[in-house]
């Protein structure tokens, strides 16, 4: 056993080291080791207690590090640079449109906050870039280099790359619209897309741009996108994108091996005849007025359909646009009820406003009303405007009288009209399709997988994650890069989305990006002329066990310890 002994020499103080032993039956020193006088041992001692850290340092690292291993995959930065070459010199275009999508998935900023955004995330240490390369000029110098035809080659090109690396089922896409308002003012004149429409957020009084979209129907992997005019109505943009969607697809699977879904919005007969020449299979609704006879059919007509709880349908065959095809409509339980919900709830307010209007009228004959004087004219544009939503102006009669020079209103419900309604109308969905060996289950699955999309458009409208807005942009060519790479971010979020679901993390895109994002890495910074200051300490946060798997799955640490 080892112990300390003194030795003194010259009259100093000296500490051994030792270790005895019986030798002969004597005790002996048998190993010796010196360690200096009382001083030089305590100096020592204090030089060996660990260094206090200065600081620690967080970065955005779990999110970033998936999403940039996921275009690494697609080799996405190459191909954004080899459709928009620049000359070598700092930041390529694909590293701008790279951290812009990757900033739109996490953390949206606009183009003055994201270069501070970069510094605080991995990409800062794997991309070795100041923060000024990505200043608010440079990112609009940049944007100005990519065309609309750079923007549909790097699309061609990019869904090749998206079934060979990650595999999609392409058997079901989806096709729908949306729009984004915009607080672009009325004088400016650069920008023809901004225009004010049917705003789906009930902006009116905005300008706003729109997006189609065309998706898988697993794991909605954005294959196709298109930025348009926000006045445009969906049953007038759907012929001019019919041809393109088509051949487009065409690049990816062949036609009779797919099958477009749309909703009857975009249902017009010059965009149903292109899409039959060509031999793209479909699914899409239909209009009442196109099979008044199908929607009129009495319930009892209607048979079960097994896998559907609370859904009849009756099926036939008819031909459309030149082509034998199979008409279904559907009898949904849950939504007679929302429909009807909504069909009392506008009879409720109509039927208040016309007694407001009545009253009004009445108020004039007693002269107790001012203002300008009521015609009958307009008090029949009055009534045509309060009964606009859907049903009104059938379930309502109205009559506009004249006495004494005024006009007098009566109204009553017409209730065989709203017996009709709920026994022939309401609760059904008529959907046509060129598969005629499909079961109706199969076309009415195929035609609710369309909520997949809409659930799409509502993250892209999601505050935290892949938000569309901020949107500082006021030209029609930097409106359709935001665009582009807001789309982009879609896709990362996607196809990260699709690898953890396949791994068993089955998770909305908010909350992975949230699980992800959770994930960060921290430096630990000591003080300068430490022992410890001479290497990095960086190390990530504590993770939960589905973040390790996550984090696994991702491959995030093939992008950290790089």
């Amino acid at each position: 056993m080892a112990s300390i002994t003194k030795k003194i020499k010259k009259g100093r103080t000296y500490y051994y080291a030792v270790e005895s032993a019986r030798v002969e039956g004597k005790p002996r020193i048998v190993w010796q080791k010196y360690l200096g006088t009382l001083d030089a041992i305590v100096e020592r001692t204090e030089r060996a207690k660990p260094a206090r850290p200065q600081e620690t340092v967080i970065f955005e690292a779990g999110g970033v590090a998936a999403l940039l291993r996921i275009a690494e995959r697609l080799q996405l930065l190459e191909l954004i640079n080899t459709a928009v070459p620049k000359r070598a010199q700092g930041p390529t275009v694909g590293h701008y449109m790279l951290l812009a999508a990757i900033n739109r998935a996490l953390a949206p900023k606009s183009k003055v906050g994201i270069g501070e955004w970069y510094k605080e995330t991995v990409l800062r240490r794997r991309w070795h870039f100041p923060k000024e390369a990505f200043s608010s000029p440079r990112f609009w110098d940049h944007m100005d280099m990519i065309s609309e035809q750079a923007i549909d080659v790097i699309q061609d090109q990019l869904a090749l790359r998206i079934q060979k690396e990650f595999g999609l089922d392409g058997q079901t896409l989806l096709y729908d619209t949306t729009n984004f308002f915009t607080f672009l003012a009325t004088t400016n004149d650069r920008c023809n897309l901004a225009q004010r429409g049917h705003s789906k957020a009930k902006r009116h009084d905005l300008r706003q741009v729109g997006l189609a979209l065309l998706v898988t129907r697993d794991h909605q992997v954005p294959l196709f996108h298109r930025v348009y005019s926000g006045n445009l109505v969906d049953v007038s943009l759907f012929p001019r994108l019919a041809k393109e969607l088509i051949q487009r697809r065409g690049k990816i699977l062949p036609a009779g091996e797919t099958t477009l879904v749309f909703d009857k919005g975009n249902v017009s007969d010059e965009a149903m005849e292109r899409t039959v020449v060509s031999g793209q299979h479909f699914v899409a609704a239909a209009a009442a007025n196109r099979v008044p006879q199908l929607l009129s059919a009495p319930l009892a007509q209607f048979e079960e359909l097994p896998g559907l709880p609370g859904t009849k349908a009756l099926a036939q065959q008819e031909i459309f646009w030149g082509k034998q095809c199979l008409l279904v409509t559907a009898y949904t339980e849950s939504f007679f009820t929302q429909q009807l919900n909504g069909l009392t709830s506008n009879l409720v307010k109509c039927q208040k406003k016309l007694l407001d209007l009545e009253k009004g009228l009445i108020n004039w004959r007693k002269g107790k009303a001012r203002g300008r004087r009521p015609t009958g004219r307009g008090v029949k544009a009055s009534a045509n405007r309060i009964l606009a939503s859907q049903f009104m102006k059938d379930l309502f009669e109205i009559k506009v009288e004249e006495e004494k020079g005024l006009p007098l209103l009566s109204y009553a419900v017409n209730h065989k009209v709203l017996d009709r309604l709920i026994n022939e109308r309401l609760g059904r969905t008529a959907l046509v399709t060129d598969h005629l060996d499909w079961k109706p289950s199969q076309v009415i699955g195929a035609y609710r997988s369309l909520t997949q999309i809409e659930d799409t458009f509502k993250n892209m409208k999601n505050i935290d994650f892949l938000h569309w807005q901020p949107a500082y942009h006021w030209t029609d060519q930097k409106i359709k890069v935001h665009g582009f790479y807001c789309v982009l971010a879609l896709l990362l979020a996607t196809l990260a989305r699709k690898l953890a679901r396949e791994a068993g993390i089955d998770l909305s895109l908010p909350a992975l990006l949230a699980e992800l994002s959770a994930i960060r890495e921290v430096a630990v910074v000591y003080p300068k002329g430490t022992m410890a200051h001479r290497k990095d300490h960086i190390t990530l946060s504590r993770m939960t066990p589905r973040q390790r798997k996550l984090a696994d799955v991702l491959e995030i640490a093939l992008i950290l310890g790089g």
